[in-house]
């Protein structure tokens, strides 16, 4: 085993220290040259343990690694206190990859159980073979690293390694902000709920059309000159819109109408026809009085052999609180499946419809009197689904999935069900009938009403944290995120780059391309973890294939092994780079907790335990079975160099 002073020593930087080169060359400059290099070397930035820290039992968790990627960056980051870093300021870039589905093993070493803190050599152990030989050349020891949760969950990581909390300035300045917002606005009147709307780029991030007249950018699109305690308020609004600016990579999110999954649940999806749809005309001024109305909007479907089709519309006026328009639709074609459980549609309630979808449409907003006017705010949760489901483009649109953040930031959204429990004190969606449309849209009024209340600040879950892309921007750092996806939806909103990607290949020529250029780069590779069906489950059963000796993971570590070492090469000098794995295998955790809740919904069903099968039933040992399940699928690994 390694000393402690051994342990103690610097990481490999990454092409290692070029202090020897003058000595091979005998020639009249070696004196000079060696002093050059002892004054390079004097300043090269270096990691070392500190192992009093982890002699204590202590393991670092995802947020000590968020929080030493701000400190090489910024001079008042938290400064860490279980690794030293020598000459933090020479550090130019710091790139942080993870890693998802590396395993001890790959690397061939054992297992890491739950109580391993210490630092650890990352020579194979025995005859195993290291089937990344790459990550030992650049990393000499790696480090045990705990996922974020407790004792029967396991929280994000990706949350935890790119969220954190506000420095107490930001915080300061942040409730000058609020106090010069609440001070602008007069006292005992409402908001105005223009101040909620989404912008144009919001818009086309969150799946919406755009009208024709309407083109992207940040600005929000208010038909008319904006009234003056209007145009105070908005003017508080924080900062420019995170995630968009001239030199951003925006990736364009495109048409994504809802879809209904065998589950019944919505979701977005590509649009299969482009005929049908229609938008409200453009405004040529403010509206009369100045006044905007606003209108909620919520529709049920059903599914025929295209696909989704409305079945019904719910129109709420959220001033007055009466219904303007409800309505059932018949379908274009035979039904399949009413989707009763999630709409509350059934083939008898269906049969009195009245309305085609073409009708909808001219009531809502063809005909000569529509419901809908250029200057009308629509209202709903998640409302590009429901505009998607009536083909309409609308300009102005407030999203209450939107105006509500999720407690774990994007790419989560908060239900409707939950936030009317939460804010409005109420329960909906809980008949066995299915949803109401009409009790939907009055939710997202009261949900409205609370913020034209108590103001923009309210229900918001993260004021009192902020994304690293956020933090750095302060410091005028210039941020890179290279991801599956869209980043901007996800917690790259305020990155100056973001780039979306479809492959780990893709991932990769990204930072290659773009590291150079900016001081902090954050990349996530995921092709292991597929590989392993580590991403199996949600409504499903979790595949739990063994996939340790298989042809599939054997190529995806040789991938690995490959894109890890272009990426190191591709680092200028005096860059940190930071790999971690985030957590282990998660499936065993999943499973158990899929039976745990068909037991909990059996139970509530049934109300007794006496009726459901032996098999079937959660016990005391299920119980401390499941702890053990998420204690080693919290653990991970992370590693750290230099590249010199």
């Amino acid at each position: 085993m390694a000393s402690s002073s051994d342990l103690k020593r610097k990481f490999e930087a990454g092409n290692g220290s070029k202090a020897g080169a003058a000595a091979a060359n005998d020639d009249g400059f070696t004196t000079v040259q060696r002093r050059k290099q002892k004054k390079l070397d004097k300043h090269r930035p270096e990691f070392h343990f500190d192992l009093n820290y982890f002699r204590t039992g202590k393991k670092i968790g995802i947020a000590h690694i968020r929080d030493l990627s701000v400190f090489i960056n910024v001079s008042d980051g938290r400064r860490p206190d279980w690794i030293v870093v020598d000459n933090p300021n020479s550090v130019k870039h710091t790139v942080v990859v993870l890693a998802a589905g590396l395993l001890p093993q790959h690397l061939g070493l054992d297992p890491l159980p739950p109580a391993a803190s210490m630092p650890f050599e990352t020579t194979p152990k025995g005859t195993n073979p290291a089937r990344v030989p790459s990550l030992k050349r650049m990393f000499s020891y790696g480090c045990p690293t705990r996922a974020p949760g407790d004792s029967r969950k396991m929280h994000s990581v990706i949350s935890g390694l790119l969220r954190g909390p506000l420095t107490e300035k930001e915080k300061k300045r942040r409730e000058r902000e609020a106090k010069t917002r609440e001070d602008s606005h007069q006292k005992g009147e409402e908001y105005s709920p223009v101040l909620f709307l989404l912008t144009p780029n919001q818009m086309s991030s969150n799946g919406y059309r755009l009208p024709s007249y309407v083109k992207g950018g940040s600005e929000l699109f208010i038909p008319g000159k904006v009234p003056k305690d209007v145009a105070a308020v908005l003017a508080t609004r924080k900062g420019k819109e995170p995630g968009f600016d001239d030199e951003g990579v925006v990736m364009p999110a495109g048409p994504r109408p809802v879809e209904i999954d065998e589950n019944g649940r919505r979701r977005r999806g590509n649009i299969n026809s482009e005929e049908g749809w229609v938008e409200t005309p453009e405004a040529k001024g403010p509206p009369p009085g100045g006044k905007y109305p606003v209108l909620a909007i919520d529709c049920e479907m059903v599914l025929t052999e295209d696909g989704q089709e409305l079945a019904r519309v719910s129109v709420v006026d959220c001033e007055t609180q009466k219904s303007v328009f409800e309505e059932l639709v018949t379908p274009p074609k035979p039904v399949t499946d009413y989707l009763t459980r999630f709409s509350g549609m059934t083939a008898e309630g269906l049969a009195t419809a009245k309305y085609t979808l073409e009708e909808v449409q001219e009531a809502l907003v063809t005909g000569p009197q529509p419901v809908i006017t250029p200057h009308t705010i629509l209202l709903g949760h998640s409302l590009d689904c429901d505009l998607a489901s009536l083909k309409i483009r609308h300009p102005l649109v407030i999203d209450t999935s939107v105006i509500y953040r999720h407690h774990r930031g994007p790419p989560f959204k908060p239900s409707l069900k939950y936030l009317t429990q939460k804010y409005l004190g109420r329960q909906i969606q809980q008949s066995e009938g299915g949803h109401d449309s009409e009790e939907d849209a009055r939710a997202c009024a009261g949900l409205l009403k609370m913020k034209l209340t108590h103001g923009p600040d309210f229900g918001d879950p993260n004021e009192d944290s902020e994304s690293v892309f956020e933090r750095l921007a302060r410091s005028n750092h210039s941020t890179l995120i290279a991801d599956h996806g869209n980043p901007r939806q996800w917690y790259g909103a305020a990155a100056t780059t973001a780039v979306g990607c479809t492959t780990d290949d893709e991932v990769v020529d990204a930072v290659v391309k773009h590291v150079g250029s900016h001081s902090y780069t954050f990349a996530r590779l995921t092709e292991l973890s597929t590989v392993q069906r580590w991403n199996s489950g949600g409504d499903n059963e979790v595949d739990l294939t063994d996939m340790s000796d298989s042809v599939e993971l054997e190529e995806a570590l040789d991938n690995f092994d490959g894109r890890l070492q272009r990426l190191h090469a591709a680092l200028p000098s005096n860059s940190a780079l930071i790999v971690l794995t985030g957590n282990a295998d998660p499936r065993h955790m999943v499973s158990l907790n899929q039976r745990r809740l068909r037991f909990e919904r059996a139970l509530r069903a049934l109300g007794s335990t006496e009726d459901i099968p032996p098999e079937s039933r959660w016990m005391a040992e299920d119980d401390r079975e499941y702890e053990r399940a998420v204690a080693e699928a919290r653990e991970g690994m992370a590693f750290f160099c230099v590249k010199a």
